[in-house]
């Protein structure tokens, strides 16, 4: 195809001659149908948008295809349509048989903004991806995954980014293989360096996993008691009892015993130890004991079947009565008045 088909007949000699002059690298013919093609391209190219639009609107899928149908809902006939702009192209390019060079950058070109343009479709469907999970983290108990589903969203979206980007170098000739290994000797400094990070995403994961808490719970962990505020990828917030923040790692989390009070179910423990003179006699000890436990019996907050009230051991100077039992209330916030009702009555009786 060094020279135009013979279009006698339809054009004159002398512009045929013009069309077979070469006045950069290839013949004009070929830079007219190379224009031609990028502007029809280009025309076309709305038409094509609009159709890809309309075909949304059929919604060819079922109701219950979450993922396609978000999909679907966002603006993603844009890159489709660059796409394949770019697809045609290249075709274009490789059958007008430009000199090597000239199709090499064509190439590369239109192979980049292709690239660009398939990224940009992933990156718009992991907003879809998040969708499924968010609808997913709803229908759990847990209140964490709500709030881990957006984090988990943005990072797919840079995973979409890094991965693509090692695939158009790749696809470009570098050597992605011996790239990573010469970041290695970097890669092993930054790794110590964020170990620490490491170590609180995978706290995170179990934490998310086993679900020992809930948001708003009441917990102590280690020596820190309160609310759960917020759980992040990196760290817990936790609303102590005096109001102020504490902010504790997840590697912390995870590896230390929590105890959820919250799981309590609004029941708590009351448990003392009462002290009586040696003077007291075993019927005085024994004449408390027994009214007060009328005393709880009276109550209907308490649990009868798990009251204890009896002499507990001969101590250096006293004599020990054990008073342990479990009580119900609507809120936890009532616990430090119960408590000193109990006392009160203690000391009536």
């Amino acid at each position: 195809m060094n020279n135009i088909v013979n279009m006698a007949g339809f054009v004159s000699a002398e512009f045929e001659q013009i069309l077979n002059q070469i006045y950069f690298a290839v013949p004009n013919w070929k830079w007219l149908i190379l224009i031609a093609g990028i502007v029809a391209l280009y025309v076309i190219r709305p038409f094509f948008q609009s159709f890809l639009k309309s075909l949304k609107s059929t919604k060819p899928f079922q109701s219950d295809q979450v993922f396609m149908n978000h999909f679907l809902n966002l603006e993603v006939e844009k890159g489709i349509s660059w796409a394949v702009l770019a697809l045609v192209g290249m075709i274009l390019v490789e059958n007008l048989e430009l000199t090597i060079n000239m199709e090499k950058y064509f190439l590369i070109l239109l192979k980049v903004f292709l690239a660009f343009n398939v990224i940009r479709v992933i990156y718009l469907s992991m907003d879809s991806l998040g969708y499924v999970i968010e609808q997913w983290a709803e229908k759990t108990d847990s209140s964490i995954d709500d709030q881990l589903a957006p984090l988990a969203t943005k990072t797919l979206k840079v995973l979409v980014i890094l991965i693509g980007f090692l695939v158009v170098l790749q696809n470009f000739g570098v050597n992605v293989t011996a790239l990573l290994a010469g970041l290695g000797l970097g890669g092993v400094a930054i790794a110590f360096a964020a170990q620490d990070t490491v170590a609180n995403v995978f706290g995170t994961i179990t934490i998310l996993l086993d679900s020992p808490f809930k948001l708003g719970d009441r917990v102590k962990i280690g020596d820190v008691d309160g609310t759960i505020e917020e759980v992040g990828f990196r760290s817990t917030r936790i609303r102590t009892l005096y109001n102020s923040v504490v902010t504790m790692p997840n590697s912390v989390v995870a590896k230390e015993k929590i105890d959820n009070l919250t799981a309590r179910n609004n029941v708590f423990r009351f448990r003392t130890v009462l002290g009586f003179t040696y003077n007291t006699t075993e019927q005085q000890i024994e004449q408390f004991c027994q009214e007060f436990k009328y005393h709880l019996k009276q109550d209907p907050t308490v649990q009868q079947d798990r009251v204890t009230v009896v002499f507990q051991d001969f101590a250096e100077s006293s004599l020990n009565v054990l008073i342990a039992f479990h009580y119900q209330i609507p809120d936890p916030v009532m616990e430090a008045d119960i408590v000193q009702s109990h006392l009160n009555m203690i000391q009536i009786v």
